[in-house]
């Protein structure tokens, strides 16, 4: 029976990947308790999301929608725009914060003898 049920679905969904991203989905909606568009029989959730596929009974737009909201981690909404815009302003780090660069002057660079570079070991 799934084999049949795949090949049938093939022709409402070209890509056998996508399909079964979209079949699982499906499932996972039937296991939450949305009602099943075509007449039951006695088969397993997953079997029957191909059937519903298969048959049309369900929007593949819907369905792919809803898979990619899934796989997001991260969603934005209108509200949270502005808060996020707010919440990088406040939370960027910067160590260089308080700190004032100068620039050596060339009268200010100390002079090394040397004899205290023989001292320490290092050649010319």
């Amino acid at each position: 029976m799934a084999r049949i049920t795949v090949e049938d679905c093939e022709k409402v969904v070209e890509n056998r990947f996508e399909l079964v991203i979209l079949a699982a989905q499906r499932a996972r909606q039937i296991f939450a308790g949305e009602k099943v568009t075509i007449e039951k029989k006695d088969e397993k959730k997953p079997i029957i999301s191909l059937r519903e596929i298969a048959a049309g009974t369900v929007l593949v737009e819907k369905l792919k929608e809803k898979a990619i909201e899934r796989f997001r981690s991260f969603t934005f909404e209108e509200e949270s725009d502005e808060n996020l815009d707010e919440l990088m302003e406040e939370d960027t780090y910067s160590p260089y914060i308080g700190i004032e660069v100068q620039a050596l002057e060339s009268d200010n660079v100390p002079i090394v003898d040397e004899s205290e570079l023989d001292a320490i070991g290092i050649e010319e």
